[in-house]
């Protein structure tokens, strides 16, 4: 998907955040001078996520490796590990519990303090507990029970820190109603934004459910022609993919593969692409 009006705004706000706090001014204006340019094209040829990865790399040959979003990782990595018991416990009193977990997974991916710019408790309290029964159409849901049914491979590209907690447990519901799929799950190969990297899965016990890669890139998203070998060959064998986030959508819609799309609506691209409201819970599927 390449970068559109929406995107080009929405990408450059993201890079006035980053540079708030930074002290010297003629940098800050040098580096957003210089993200303006790249976003100046009418027709651009890259994603948004791929465009991302390659301002992180401009912002850090202005002011440095970043390392000031490690410690909000943590954070939202041990809240959510807080709410997992309440979580796992209406996901197992429910009447089905796979259907409530993708609800969870869904809500997860709320925690993304770099779209959003901060992260209100209420709003995700309400997305995890209160929404349980948006976001799930009855044909993509049937479509992904009969994929898993006859699978035995699944892959799991995950999102953002915090959110791979409920990732976890839907990881964990999905082997236990399916327990001949092996599940393999991708995470950022580098630190990028917000996004889950391998410490992370290691953090919050995800490495303990599942096999778990790096995609070999910094890029916010799964760029086929970008990632490692062994990351693409993952892909391209598995029978289902689930693929957390908005990144991900923009860089693997079109591919062809068995991809289902766990996702919120954070923009106003996605609200205007999919005809919904801000913050609706998505599970989507190209072709059923």
């Amino acid at each position: 998907m390449r970068t559109g009006k929406y995107c080009k705004e929405c990408l450059l706000r993201s890079e006035e955040r980053k540079v708030e706090q930074e002290q010297n001014w003629e940098k800050k204006q040098l580096f957003l001078d210089q993200v303006r340019a790249a976003l100046r094209d009418e027709d651009l040829e890259l994603s948004p996520p791929e465009y991302l990865a390659e301002f992180t790399e401009l912002y850090e040959r202005h002011f440095g490796a970043q390392t000031a979003v490690d410690p909000l990782k943590r954070h939202f990595n041990e809240l959510m590990l807080k709410k997992e018991p309440e979580i796992r416990k209406r996901i197992e009193a429910s009447e089905d519990p796979v259907a409530t977990a993708i609800q969870a997974a869904q809500a997860g991916n709320y925690i993304d303090y770099i779209a959003l710019g901060e992260i209100d408790g209420d709003q995700l309290e309400q997305l995890l507990f209160q929404n349980r029964e948006k976001g799930l159409k009855p044909e993509v849901y049937d479509s992904f029970k009969a994929d898993l049914s006859s699978a035995k491979n699944l892959v799991y590209i995950t999102d953002n820190c915090g959110e791979i907690v409920v990732d976890k447990v839907l990881i964990q519901e999905l082997k236990k109603f399916y327990p001949q799929v092996d599940v393999t799950v991708i995470v950022r190969g580098a630190g990028v934004a917000n996004d889950a990297s391998m410490e992370d899965a290691v953090q919050v016990g995800l490495s303990d459910e599942a096999r778990v890669i790096g995609n070999g890139t910094r890029i916010a998203g799964t760029s086929l022609n970008r990632i490692s070998r062994e990351a693409k060959e993952i892909i391209g064998r598995a029978d289902v993919i689930i693929a957390k986030g908005q990144g991900n959508y923009e860089t693997l819609s079109g591919c062809g593969l068995n991809v289902y799309y766990l996702f919120l609506c954070k923009c106003d691209y996605f609200v205007k692409r999919f005809e919904g409201e801000y913050l609706q819970h998505m599970f989507i599927k190209e072709k059923i």
